[in-house]
């Protein structure tokens, strides 16, 4: 069987949500409770990476031979944010907008010079390096 993602989500809220009621039950302040919070789902995003490219033994014959390990490469430029752990850092780069986040992955991982980037996305060269640097503060 397939991984449903939109399945697992629903779920693991639906747990939270019952931890959360359990917790307070017990006396854990909001900030311990908020700690745990992103732990868990620092932890689901980590699990939903694996089972979204794994393939089971039943499912082979369905296979189409591309590679799992390799990953999607637009499935990679849409959820690369989702592979930082720190959640502040996570947090700062969600509330810059998406074309600054764009860049930044156009450059840093796929190895676009500026200026071609600065040609796709028809903005000055310069926005572009300065959305480069601002996104690499936040990562440091």
């Amino acid at each position: 069987m397939k991984y449903n993602h939109g399945l697992a989500e629903r779920k693991y809220k639906e747990e939270w949500q019952k931890k959360e009621k359990q917790y307070k039950e017990l006396g854990m302040t909001d900030e311990q409770i908020e700690a745990l919070r992103e732990f868990d789902e620092r932890e689901f995003k980590s699990d939903r990476a694996y089972y979204e490219k794994k393939v089971t033994l039943s499912e082979t014959e369905e296979y189409d031979g591309e590679f799992i390990d390799e990953p999607n490469s637009d499935y990679l430029e849409e959820h690369w944010t989702e592979y930082i752990t720190d959640s502040e850092k996570y947090q700062q780069l969600m509330n810059v907008p998406e074309s600054m986040r764009k860049a930044f992955y156009l450059s840093k991982v796929i190895g676009m010079s500026q200026q071609e980037i600065s040609s796709l996305l028809l903005i000055p060269q310069q926005t572009i390096s300065y959305w480069i640097v601002k996104i690499s503060k936040i990562l440091k």
